[in-house]
């Protein structure tokens, strides 16, 4: 017999986590129109410390955040770029930021109202890094379209495009004096310019992987790079020699490896300090090439007592950016695991003050449970448990496999199955644990999975063309659908558990008997595959999308479309019916929600201000609510008018 847990069991399993740890990502501040609430800040890209030291700018899937340096509080959330900000650095005055993002442009800000100044248009690819030149006159861009731009900081009108690399420019930075500037990148070659002429000076090559960072010390004595070879090198500037490799002894890296995710000079230029996989940041002397010291995250920081969520931590620990405090007092280091964290140079020791909340997975999908108590939300690696009306994280359950394809909640509330390439794995919520039993049989990718209304079957499709019900208690293969004659596309029961619908890249939509495998009927309307389809709560009617741009509403019982819906936009990825069966809500060209009535298809609201795509929209099961997910890596929690 299935057990079926309560809710006090699921915040019983949960007590153990450290829910504390994630005060901040529950935010109802800085939301675009009709949304009000928010889940997480976004994944962190790059810090910069203003020459003051007292702000840090932070660059995000979702914005610039400004944070008090001392405090970690909050204090500006910029949103002017339309996509993810990957690079950000102040001015040496302090007056001005500057912004590179995956929207191709850069941007320039007051940097103490937070105003957009100038909009800097030219690249044609993502702009993944800005820095400015010593005296702030010129600020320098690279990025994913192979060149490097100069422009003029006080016009906004571009000085000069430097030409060479051969594939994407992944750093820049210039000299102490200003003349030169050094870049990096995916054609494994460091490159130094010369700023007056725009013509290449050297060349250095060595790492045997795409370079992510390039550095000059403070002095202008030597310049530093890390790549993806796992290797950091320090280099003369001016000569192109080699000087040293900053690595550990040969035993330690096979008892320890140890991986480099970021690097920083201190102002001094005497130390190096590289950001590891573990959450500490190792201090180098540069002279010697020796480690100096370590620098380790303060024992108070993780609360946590859960062994397994203290294996999860281990594994997102890396710290991906760096940045020393002008006063050269402090170091500033982000995590993927969400959190940014200052450390004391003087005693090395991790200061109390931790950011949180932001999110270093994009999510991929949000699901409620039945009683609504429960926001589930699926990352790639992981599935978290949210209290949505107090955005409480009570637990975060790591996932085996990553690259997992589709999800689904059971109705008991504790189950959820997902996919991979050819194997639906059950998950206990309470244990945080795969059941015994693998759905096996697939051969091609799980395209989707969905549980019946009474939670005891489950539903898989896949690229095989079959769809395939299964007992979830036992694991036994109950039927297998033939009749598709290209990949499924969807699967979803309806309100009564009776009928299976699917949809196909053969054009098709197709209705199961559930007890005897027979189609009841082939809905056939959309030009092309067919994508999402959802039942009405009454069961009465259909809603299918199609990358025509449609959204059609059928009505099972003659089996023919009575309402077509045509946005101006190019095409749907996703709908949901409202639990009262009045509204339809729809992810249009991946970045809007509409709101549409299902009797009519008059438009009634549209929701924007994601960056990044939506993936994943869910009402509440009051429906007072609409949850999107995006690939941002946060949630929006939007008000549906009454």
């Amino acid at each position: 017999m299935k057990i079926v847990f309560s809710f006090l069991a699921i915040l019983a399993a949960s007590a153990i986590c450290s829910a504390n740890a994630f005060g901040q990502t529950y935010m109802r501040e800085y939301l675009p129109e009709g949304a009000k609430a928010r889940i997480g800040k976004g994944n962190v890209y790059e810090l910069a410390y203003a020459p003051d030291s007292t702000r840090l700018a932070v660059a995000s899937t979702i914005g610039i955040w400004i944070y008090d340096a001392r405090t970690g509080e909050d204090l500006k959330l910029l949103t002017e770029h339309t996509e993810s900000v990957h690079s950000v650095a102040f001015s040496p005055d302090g007056k001005t930021l500057a912004s590179g993002s995956s929207d191709q442009t850069v941007r320039l800000w007051d940097a103490h109202t937070g105003e957009p100044k100038t909009t800097l248009i030219g690249h044609t690819g993502y702009v993944r890094s800005v820095v400015f030149s010593p005296d702030g006159r010129t600020l320098a861009s690279g990025g994913y379209d192979k060149t490097i731009r100069l422009w003029d900081t006080h016009t906004g009108e571009p000085k000069a495009t430097l030409t060479g690399h051969t594939d994407r420019v992944y750093s820049v930075a210039f000299s102490p004096d200003g003349q030169t500037l050094a870049s990096g990148g995916r054609d494994e070659l460091i490159r130094i310019w010369d700023v007056r002429t725009g013509k290449p000076l050297r060349t250095f090559a060595g790492h045997a992987g795409y370079i992510s960072t390039v550095v000059y010390a403070p002095d202008g004595r030597t310049l530093a790079s890390y790549g993806m070879d796992g290797k950091t090198y320090v280099w003369d500037p001016k000569t192109g020699e080699f000087l040293k490799t900053l690595e550990w002894e040969a035993e330690d890296i096979v008892s320890n490896p140890r991986w480099v995710y970021s690097i920083a000079y201190s102002p001094d230029s005497t130390t190096l300090a590289c950001g590891m996989h573990d959450g500490t940041v190792q201090l180098w002397d540069v002279r010697t090439g020796q480690p100096k010291s370590t620098l380790t995250r303060h024992p108070d920081a993780d609360t946590t007592t859960d062994a397994a969520l203290k294996t999860v931590n281990q594994r997102t620990r890396q710290v991906t950016s760096i940045v020393f405090s002008p006063s050269g007092d402090t170091l500033a280091g982000s995590s993927y695991d969400g959190t940014i964290r200052f450390w004391d140079i003087a005693t090395g020791i991790s200061r109390r003050v931790v950011v949180t909340g932001h999110t270093a997975r994009f999510v991929r999908s949000v699901m409620y449970a039945s009683h609504g108590r429960i926001l589930a939300c699926a990352r790639v690696g992981s599935i978290e448990l949210w209290e949505p009306h107090t955005g409480t994280l009570m637990k975060t359950i790591n996932l085996d496999v990553n690259r997992w394809s589709c999800v689904a909640y059971s109705p008991d509330n504790v189950t959820f199955a997902y996919g991979d390439y050819n194997t639906v794995w059950l998950l206990d919520a309470n244990i945080g644990e795969h059941n015994r039993t693998t759905l096996s049989g697939h051969t091609g990718r799980i395209t989707s999975v969905d549980f019946s209304p009474d939670g005891s079957l489950l539903a898989s499709s896949g690229s095989d063309k079959t769809i395939r019900l299964w007992n979830v208690v036992t694991g036994d293969l109950r039927n297998i659908f033939l009749g598709h004659t290209d990949k499924v596309q969807h699967v979803t029961f309806s309100s009564t558990g009776q009928t299976l619908a699917s949809t196909s890249d053969d054009g098709t939509i197709r209705l199961w008997d559930i007890h005897t495998g027979d189609v009841i009927k082939i809905l056939d309307g959309h030009a092309g595959g067919v994508g999402h389809v959802v039942f009405s709560p009454t069961g009465q009617t259909l809603a299918s999308t199609n990358n025509d741009g449609t959204i059609l509403i059928w009505d099972i019982n003659i089996g023919e479309p009575i309402k077509t819906i045509t946005p101006t936009s190019d095409r749907f990825s996703s709908i949901v019916y409202s639990p009262d069966g009045s509204t339809l809500a729809s992810i249009v060209d991946r970045e809007n929600i509409h709101l549409w009535r299902a009797h009519s298809g008059e438009l009634l609201q549209t929701f924007t201000g994601h960056v990044g795509y939506i993936s994943s929209i869910a009402y509440s099961p009051d429906g007072r609510t609409l949850t999107s997910g995006s690939s941002g890596g946060t949630v929006l929690f939007w008000e549906i008018a009454p």
